[in-house]
């Protein structure tokens, strides 16, 4: 068994360096407990006797160990948490009954790209989720790791879906079939139930699917972040936070849950909170321009004009963040909003954006005009409209409020 790794739902064991880690991070486990899930692992799905563990954990001794072997596989029970993955055979022993798969060198391979692309996906820039794709399909051609990549796939489409660089119509699809392919390989991947909840949430609308699919990944810090989400989009602002919250706890480092608490905390029209989170995150990467554009619009909202245009000309460099810098930005420079319409002309600017940018103009008809035709395109912008104070002199309209009547 020496040098072995095994990976089931969202763990990985290497009995090599004796770790056990969950979702990259490692986990404390005894010496004892780690040689109980050594044997079950090497013998998934098979009955493995109480003899034979205690054989294997106390060899060449002939004292009755029947209570440190009932200590072991509980303090084994409780690191592993709520997923069931040891069934117990009374008064015969023990089966490891969760999904196993064995890491070969070229599946580590394939992990190791799989990593890489969540990496560039959580820099929540349209470049970067371009090039995580092209990780995750290489990804994709080890069998071993098929499932994990494909839900990296629906997901880095689900991404350049929010960021707007590219129609709904023409990646909701693909981020489908991949999101499907995920979990047809690996139903007990908690990463395909939350790339799954991210396609039911973002192009399908359908809150419910993604709840059940986001309850089927508990525990993981992006479920978390993506329930914040969800949370937001429904009006839900306390749960939204609350979410926020527990995925930090999960991973402190994370930087897609510390922007989506700034981004949580706008939407509950705490501003102060937004710009303090925005900093925080900015303290870290001076160069992160998703928290440069939150903390703009933060800055809009409490009157500092002159702070929000410097800091949406700071989000203006990225491309993922030009298109909603300019909308910014367009309300109060008229070169702005040539520029924007002028990039309208090249490439996908969601109706969503316009309708901002008329709407600080007072232009309420032409603002209503391009919500409904992002409307119509079912465009992920719109899961905003809720909370945006920017489309508060929208509210009044019946046109506004029918559409809003879908995400509650």
């Amino acid at each position: 068994m020496q040098g072995k790794k095994f990976r089931f739902a969202d763990f990985e064991a290497d009995f090599s360096l004796r770790e056990l880690r969950k979702s990259g991070n490692r986990i404390g486990l005894q010496h004892k407990p780690f040689h109980v899930l050594e044997l079950l692992l090497s013998n998934a799905g098979q009955l493995v006797t109480r003899q034979e563990l205690v054989d294997h954990l106390w060899p060449d001794s002939h004292v009755s160990f029947e209570r440190s072997l009932n200590s072991a596989v509980n303090s084994l029970r409780h690191v592993l948490g709520e997923g069931h993955y040891i069934e117990t055979r009374p008064g015969l022993g023990y089966r490891f009954i969760a999904p196993v798969q064995e890491i070969t060198e070229k599946a580590t391979e394939a992990l190791q790209d799989c990593l890489k692309g969540r990496y560039l996906l959580d820099r929540l820039s349209e470049e970067d989720s371009h090039k995580a794709l092209a990780y995750f399909h290489s990804a994709a051609a080890d069998h071993a790791c098929a499932p994990l990549a494909h839900a990296g796939i629906a997901d880095a489409y689900c991404q350049l879906a929010t960021i707007g660089s590219v129609p709904s119509a023409r990646v909701g699809a693909l981020a489908r079939s991949s999101a499907e392919l995920a979990i047809e390989g690996d139903p007990g991947l908690p990463q395909a139930h939350i790339s799954h909840a991210r396609v039911k949430m973002l192009f399908d609308w359908d809150w419910s699917s993604a709840r059940e699919a986001l309850h089927r990944a508990k525990g993981l810090a992006p479920a978390s972040v993506l329930e914040a989400s969800l949370h937001c989009a429904l009006g839900d602002d306390q749960a939204a936070l609350e979410s926020c919250r527990r995925a930090l706890v999960m991973d402190p480092l994370s930087f897609p849950a510390s922007l989506q608490l700034a981004a949580c905390s706008y939407a509950a029209r705490d501003f102060h909170s937004a710009v303090d989170q925005c900093w925080k995150l900015l303290n870290l990467s001076p160069e992160f321009a998703p928290a440069h554009l939150w903390l703009a619009l933060a800055y809009q909202q409490i009157g500092m004009r002159d702070e929000a245009v410097v800091e949406f000309q700071h989000a203006r460099l990225c491309s993922a963040c030009r298109v909603q810098a300019l909308s910014g930005l367009a309300s109060h420079s008229e070169e702005a909003f040539a520029e924007l319409s002028q990039l309208a002309a090249t490439r996908h600017v969601s109706g969503y954006w316009h309708a901002v940018v008329f709407a600080a103009q007072g232009q309420h008809e032409q603002a209503l005009s391009h919500l409904e035709n992002a409307f119509q395109l079912r465009d992920p912008a719109l899961l905003g409209m809720r909370c945006d104070p920017r489309l508060d002199g929208l509210r009044g309209s019946s046109r506004f409020q029918s559409m809003l009547s879908c995400f509650s």
